[in-house]
């Protein structure tokens, strides 16, 4: 089944093209297979379905290979991408991340693009957050120190 990219989707691919944001992509090992990896997911978006649409979307889904959503990160909408890929004794997960918009344009615009690692440390602590659900390591206080590094 075709989906058809809303107004807003395709405007900020069109501003994706032309440079106008920049992706951030982080990449973990989990020792797992992509279907058990794709089943978290699905369980973490449907756990947050009453708040589809305000918060995120669901753009793509290809199980178990990728998921595109739309989300939103301090207010500002972005593009959130995993890429399940099998490695040996392992499964890859790409994450990225790309925020767009005028809030975004202009979050960039006052700081002088000097503080958009909060995008990143957003996209690793979901990363590893899954990570931590998958392989049963995950407790309520995993959190990212001041570098949004994840403890070991």
């Amino acid at each position: 089944m075709p989906h058809v990219l809303s107004r807003e989707a395709a405007l900020a691919a069109n501003s994706a093209r032309n440079g106008c944001v920049v992706p951030r992509e982080k990449a973990f090992a989990i020792n797992a297979s992509p279907d058990v990896i794709f089943a978290a997911i699905e369980r973490d978006i449907a756990s947050a379905i009453e708040h589809q649409g305000d918060t995120f979307e669901v753009l793509r889904s290809d199980p178990p290979r990728s998921i595109d959503l739309r989300v939103t990160i301090g207010g500002v909408p972005c593009w959130l991408t995993y890429r399940l890929e099998p490695r040996d004794g392992h499964t890859e997960v790409v994450g990225n991340v790309t925020p767009y918009g005028w809030k975004y344009a202009f979050f960039k615009f006052i700081t002088f693009g000097l503080r958009d690692q909060g995008f990143e440390v957003a996209l690793v602590e979901g990363l590893a957050n899954l990570k931590a659900e998958v392989e049963g390591t995950w407790t309520p206080d995993m959190s990212p120190d001041e570098d949004g590094l994840i403890p070991e």
